[in-house]
C-alpha cells in the first residue's frame, strides 16, 4: 500500500515531465530549418490568408542598398525586427503615399507591439525631390529611408513574384532574419495586413 501510495505522488510529476517533452519535440521539428521551411510554417500558421507568400523567401541582404547619403547599408547589420517594407519609385505620388498612410496607420494599431516593427521606404530608383523629402521629413518622421537602383531590384528574386512596377508600389514583410515573405497589392487593405502581423507577431519570440 506504501509504495503504491508513493507511485501516485509521483504520477503529476511524471505527466508534467511527458508534456514538457512532447511540446521541446514539436517544437523542434516545427522549427523551421531552412527558408522552405520557414515558407511551410507560414502557410500552416495560415498568414496567406491575407498577404501572398513570397515562396521561397527572399533575402533583403542581396539588395545592394544606401541611404539617400550615399552610405551603404548593410541589412543584416540591422537591429532585429519585423520590417514593413514600401517599395516605390519617386516621386511619391498619390499610390505611395497612400501605401505609407496605409502602414502608419497599421503600426500605430499594432499597440504594445509597434515596437517590434519598423517601417521602411526602399527607393526604387530616382531620389526623392525637394517637396517628396519635406513630404517624408513631416509626416513620417520614423520612417528608415533606403535607395536601391531600380536595374538591381528588378533582378531581386521576390521582385518579379511581387508584380512590382514602378508605378505601382509594393508593401511587403520582412522577418528579424531579413527575409522577404509576404507582400500585399493596393487592393488589400490595412486590416489584411493589420490581421497578418499581430498573427506573425504572435508566434514569434520577442527578442
Amino acid at each position: 500500500m506504501v509504495e503504491r501510495t508513493g507511485w501516485r505522488q509521483q504520477l503529476p510529476l511524471w505527466i508534467i515531465l511527458g508534456v514538457t517533452a512532447v511540446v521541446l519535440a514539436a517544437g523542434f521539428l516545427l522549427l523551421p530549418r531552412n527558408e522552405t521551411d520557414k515558407a511551410r510554417l507560414l502557410g500552416v500558421l495560415g498568414t496567406s490568408n491575407h498577404g501572398r507568400l513570397l515562396s521561397p523567401v527572399a533575402a533583403m541582404a542581396d539588395l545592394p542598398l544606401t541611404s539617400l547619403a550615399g552610405a551603404p547599408e548593410d541589412w543584416p547589420a540591422l537591429p532585429p525586427r519585423w520590417r514593413v517594407v514600401v517599395a516605390a519609385a519617386m516621386p511619391c505620388a498619390a499610390g505611395c503615399r497612400d501605401a505609407l498612410y496605409l502602414t502608419r496607420q497599421v503600426h500605430v494599431r499594432l499597440g504594445r507591439n509597434a515596437d517590434r516593427i519598423e517601417r521602411v521606404l526602399l527607393i526604387v530608383g530616382d531620389a526623392p525631390d525637394a517637396q517628396t523629402a519635406d513630404y517624408l521629413a513631416d509626416e513620417h518622421p520614423q520612417l528608415r529611408v533606403l535607395w536601391v537602383a531600380p536595374e538591381r531590384f528588378a533582378r531581386w528574386s521576390a521582385a518579379d513574384r511581387m508584380g512590382w512596377a514602378a508605378t505601382e508600389p509594393r508593401v511587403f514583410v520582412v522577418d528579424p532574419q531579413g527575409a522577404a515573405m509576404l507582400y500585399f497589392t493596393p487592393e488589400q487593405s490595412g486590416a489584411d495586413l493589420l490581421q497578418d502581423l499581430n498573427h506573425l507577431l504572435k508566434y514569434s519570440p520577442e527578442p
